[in-house]
Order: C-alpha cells, then structure tokens, then sequence
C-alpha cells in the first residue's frame, strides 16, 4: 500500500505531551511499570547530560541478561534518548530521517533551552503513512479486549507482557506475572513438555495445539491450548483456556466407559449406518458379539450381512431396504455364524432418523445378545410338549376315574342294595352295620371321585376373566347354607361391593368351599359368626372369610391346602381333604396367595388376594 506524507497539522496530533520520567536513582520494576501504564510505550530517564530512555524492547533484552528488578537504573547501559528541537520540528523529511531510516523507535521533543516537551513514537509516524489511522490505537483494545490470553516472552520463557485476560483466567496481577519465569506456573507433569516447546520456538519453528496445565493463584489448575510463533528474540503467543472443554471430555470418557460397562453386562451393543455412504460405525460390544477382531475395523454391509445365517441375510437386507425406504424402524432376530462354535442368536433393532424432506439419511440402532432366551424358550417350548403329554395323560386319567372306577362302585353299590332288599331278614344287626358301612364308603369313594375331578378341571379349565361381585355370590351361598339347615343359629356378615376381576365359575368354587368350611366347621357351636370382609391399608386387596368354629393349632397350617391332608376325623367333620387343594389351586391361577390363621376353638380366618 502506498505512503502518504504527512502535513504539519497531522505531526501535532503525534507528539505525547508529559511522557513518564523517572530519575537514575529509581529501579528498573519502576520503569517497567511505568511503561505498562503509559500510552507511549517508553519512559524518559532523566540523566546530567541529556536524556535516557528505556522502552519494551529495551526491558526484555536487560531482563534477558537476567537484571535484577529491583536494581537502580543508575546500574544500567541506559542508551541516550534521539531528540529533535521544537525549532526543526518542521522538517518533515529529518523526522521521517529518524523513524524509516534510521529505525528509531522513539524520538524525545524540546525547546531551545533542552526541556522535554513531548514524545512521538514510530508508530505514530507510521499510522499516518497509511490511510488505516493509528494502528496501535486500534490494535491496543484488542490486546487489551480479547479473551484469549495473549503473551509475549523472550526466548529464555519470561513473561513480557500479558493482556488482562491473565487476570480473568488465573487470577494473578499482570504485574506480578511479568518478568516472571513461565515455567514456575506450570504443572510439574507438564514442564518437560514445555521445555520442549520452547526449544522448539527457539528453532524458529511455530507451535501449535500445544497443551499444558498453568497454576491459578488459588492453587488450581486450568487447561490452556497454545498456539505460538518465534519473532526474533521474542515469542508471541496466544492461548486459549480449555478446562471446561477438558472436563467436559472426562465426562465423556467416565459416560462412554460407563455404557461400554454396561454394554458388556447386558450384552447389548450400539451401531449406526450412514445410508448415502454407507458407512458403519459399531460399539465394541457389537464386535464382540458378531464375533468380528476389532483389529479389522468397521465392516461394510456385505461384510455384515455375511455374518448372518444364509437363511437370515435375505431377510435383514429386506427389512433394511424396507427401513430406509419407508422411514419406520423394525425389529427382527437373526442367528450368527461363528467360526468356533455353534449359532447364537440376536436381536437387530434399528431405527430411521430423517432430514428436513423426511428422507431417511441413516439408520441407528442396537444388537442384543439373546442365545440364552432362545435356549430358555426351547427349554420352555420342551417342558410345555411335555405337560401337554402329561396333561393328556391326566385327562386320560381323568376319564378312566370318571368311567371305570365308578362302574365297579355301581356294582357294588347296587348288589349290596339288592342283597339288603331280598335278604335282609335274614341278617342280624352286625350284618346290618356291615352293609351300612359298606354303602357310607360307596357314597365316600363317589365323592372323592368328584372332587378329584373337579381338581383336575380346576387346572386344565381355560380362565375367563371379569368383573366378579364376591359380596352378592357370598350373600347366595350364605341363604343355600341356611335353607339347608334352617335350625342352624348362624350370622352371617357380608361387606358390600366386594369386587375382583377373576373366572367367575372358579371364584364361586372358591367362596363355596370357604364358606362351607366355616358353615361345617362352627356347625358343633350353639351359635356361630361368618364373615367375608377386606382387610383395611393394604396396597394389594386382602380378601378374608373368617369363622368361630373349631380352628386349628397354627402348627400345621402348612398341612391345610394339601390333597387329603386333614385336621379333624371324617366322624367329627364329614370332608374328602379336597377342597382347600382346589382354592389355593385357583387362587394361584389367578396369580394371588391364599393363607390362613386360627386356634383350637377359636375359630379360623383364611386370607387370600386376587390381583
């Protein structure tokens, strides 16, 4: 770009007036923080001859020679300050004689009689060679705005100057930072690494992406990324703090160790499938799974679909196709081929993600591992062919019970009955009470036919469930029972609107056999109390018939609902040892639990729920 002379009227607007002065006797840490603090960029040292002057330049080559701060600058080669008299202030050409030539950074302004007036800097000289103004003063609130730390060191490490984003980022006072040795803030793990930077500037060669960890003035640490570039003696650098972005991609890590944990333990594995490229991406679960070496990378479709069974890849690439064309996701399951080993099966479920148009860009979605469900249900399926066989077994059974076994007791039935009719004058009361026990164990073995029948249909019966109301069967029952005997002093007390969802026809056999117990069980008491009622608090409905019969010692309460199993002699309790089997059966099918509590002549209660 070209110059553009300056005019007379634009050198005034240059000179500094009042520069910052100091006397021989004050210390170089005066000095560099009077030129930190200035707009000129120096300070004038007053001196018996004349004037010194000091700049940034000359502060980093004495600092670079390893002065000490604090020394008077009496100690020091202090050069003597270029000046130019108010009286040759209008040439022009010798001003630009001291600044484009001769390469002077600052140049002192006096009167006739030698005292100081001013100062103007080279780059106010420049600014105005170029139609871009003052450079420096559009650089400066850049420096001084930006919030990345910026720095320029000598090539020893040494801290020249820093912007106030330093303050902001560690929390020390510029001041106290410059001067100062670079390496004495960074952490001990990482000074090798930025010895070796240094080196590396000191090479001419630029650094970049260079991290390290500097020491807050709280005694933290945060991360910084630098980027530097070797300009003669000096270093210039930028860097920009990443403790937050570092933090951040420890979480990552910490979250993507997680779910690789977690993965593993279910056996469940991650992919992704860019459609326009093609390109797959796989957890390292899903590798482990396919049983493909890592080592190979990510696989390409047709490789995938090779790992399939033969039979399964015509059905995945269709379902595929069928996903990326339609948008909808899909589940299927497929077995895969193992170099070392039998099938294993998993399950594949994918789902579309869509641009802007709803077009179908890539498909993401999960493998699960599902060998042991499948061998669980061919166990299953295995066990389920043998209880059907067991079933048609029992039903066999059932039918010879219900046919041969009660064809033998009607004969005998029926012929001890014919014998009693032709014959019986004949017989003495001993064969009397022969022929009546024989005909009270006919009636005995009948019923006990019957209820094994009806146990049997009990767990075969298909369940049809709905809105039972328990309340209006009991309040049936209850009339049945009382018609039956009406001498019976029984009280009957029934909650209203007693309600489950259960197979009515299973939930009357039930309440028949519960309420019959209680109606049997109280009928050697005077009078007696039944009640059906729900227990008041629980989450899960607890529904209880309770009586004040005979009860039972609790001791062997777990003999209650087995087959034939009873507490009290057939004399005393006319019963089979049925009927309680077939409540907690049904009971069970209905996914409930049945229980019960008593004492010797204290009477019962038995609790059960419908869920």
């Amino acid at each position: 770009m070209p110059f553009c002379l300056p005019t007379l009227a634009d050198l005034q607007t240059l000179i500094i007036p009042s520069p910052p002065q100091l006397s021989l006797e004050d210390s170089l840490q005066e000095a560099i923080a009077a030129i930190s603090g200035g707009d000129c960029g120096c300070v004038v040292i007053s001196q018996p001859e004349g004037f010194g002057l000091l700049n940034a330049e000359d502060v980093v080559r004495l600092l670079a020679q390893g002065q000490d701060t604090r020394q008077p600058l009496a100690t020091l080669d202090i050069s003597p300050a270029p000046t130019l008299k108010l009286s040759d202030w209008q040439d022009i050409d010798q001003i630009g004689q001291y600044f484009l030539t001769e390469g002077v950074r600052h140049l002192l302004i006096v009167d006739d009689r030698g005292n100081l007036e001013g100062v103007i800097s080279q780059d106010k000289w420049l600014s105005l060679l170029t139609p871009h103004g003052d450079i420096k003063k559009n650089l400066e609130p850049f420096f001084t705005l930006t919030l990345n730390l910026l720095c320029i060191a000598d090539v020893q490490g040494r801290f020249i100057r820093l912007n106030p984003a330093w303050e902001t980022t560690l929390g020390y006072q510029t001041k106290d930072l410059e001067g100062q040795i670079l390496l004495d803030f960074v952490h001990p793990e990482d000074r090798a690494a930025t010895l070796a930077a240094i080196e590396q500037l000191k090479g001419q060669e630029k650094v970049e992406g260079f991290l390290n960890r500097y020491r807050r003035a709280d005694g933290g640490y945060v991360y910084l990324e630098w980027y530097a570039q070797p300009y003669g003696s000096f270093l210039y650098a930028v860097a920009q703090d990443i403790t937050q972005q570092k933090e951040i991609e420890e979480t990552l890590k910490k979250r993507e160790a997680h779910l690789q944990t977690a993965q593993r333990i279910a056996h469940l594995g991650s992919w992704e499938f860019e459609v326009a490229t093609g390109k797959i991406t796989w957890s390292d679960q899903v590798f482990r799974l396919l049983g493909r070496d890592i080592a190979l990378g990510m696989p390409s479709y047709e490789e995938v679909l090779q790992i399939y069974h033969p039979e399964d890849q015509i059905v995945h690439d269709r379902v595929v196709t069928e996903a990326i064309a339609t948008g909808k996701p899909y589940d299927l399951e497929c077995r895969v081929c193992h170099e070392d080993g039998p099938y294993t099966y998993i399950q594949a479920r994918g789902e579309p993600i869509m641009d802007a148009k709803g077009q179908v860009t890539a498909l993401v979605g999960t493998i699960l591992d599902i060998t042991d469900r499948k061998t669980h249900e061919a166990d299953l399926l295995r066990v389920s062919q043998q209880l059907a066989a067991s079933n048609q077994e029992l039903e066999a059974f059932a039918y010879s019970v219900s046919h041969d076994l009660r064809a033998p007791l009607r004969a005998i039935d029926g012929f001890s009955q014919a014998l009693l009719e032709d014959y019986g004058q004949l017989f003495d009361d001993i064969a009397q009470d022969y022929f009546d026990r024989i005909r009270f164990n006919i009636s005995r073995m009948s019923n006990l036919i019957d209820d094994l029948l009806s146990l049997s249909r009990v767990s075969r019966s298909e369940l049809k469930p709905q809105w039972v109301n328990l309340s209006a069967l009991a309040a049936n029952l209850s009339q049945d029972l009382q018609i039956q005997e009406p001498q019976r002093r029984v009280e009957f007390i029934i909650a209203p609107d007693l309600k489950v969802t259960a197979d009515p026809t299973l939930m009357a056999i039930v309440l028949t056999n519960l309420l019959e117990n209680a109606w049997k069980f109280t009928s050697h008491h005077p009078s007696a109390r039944i009640e059906l009622g729900v227990m008041p608090g629980e989450t899960t409905p607890v529904y209880f018939v309770r009586d004040d019969g005979a009860g039972f010692d609790m001791q062997y309460a777990k003999m209650l609902f087995g087959v034939f199993q009873r507490l009290h002699n057939t004399a005393e309790f006319p019963g089979t040892g049925i009927g309680l089997a077939t409540v907690q059966r049904i009971i069970r099918r209905h996914g409930g639990k049945i229980w019960a509590e008593g004492a010797i002549e204290q009477g019962a209660t038995f609790y059960f729920t419908i869920p």
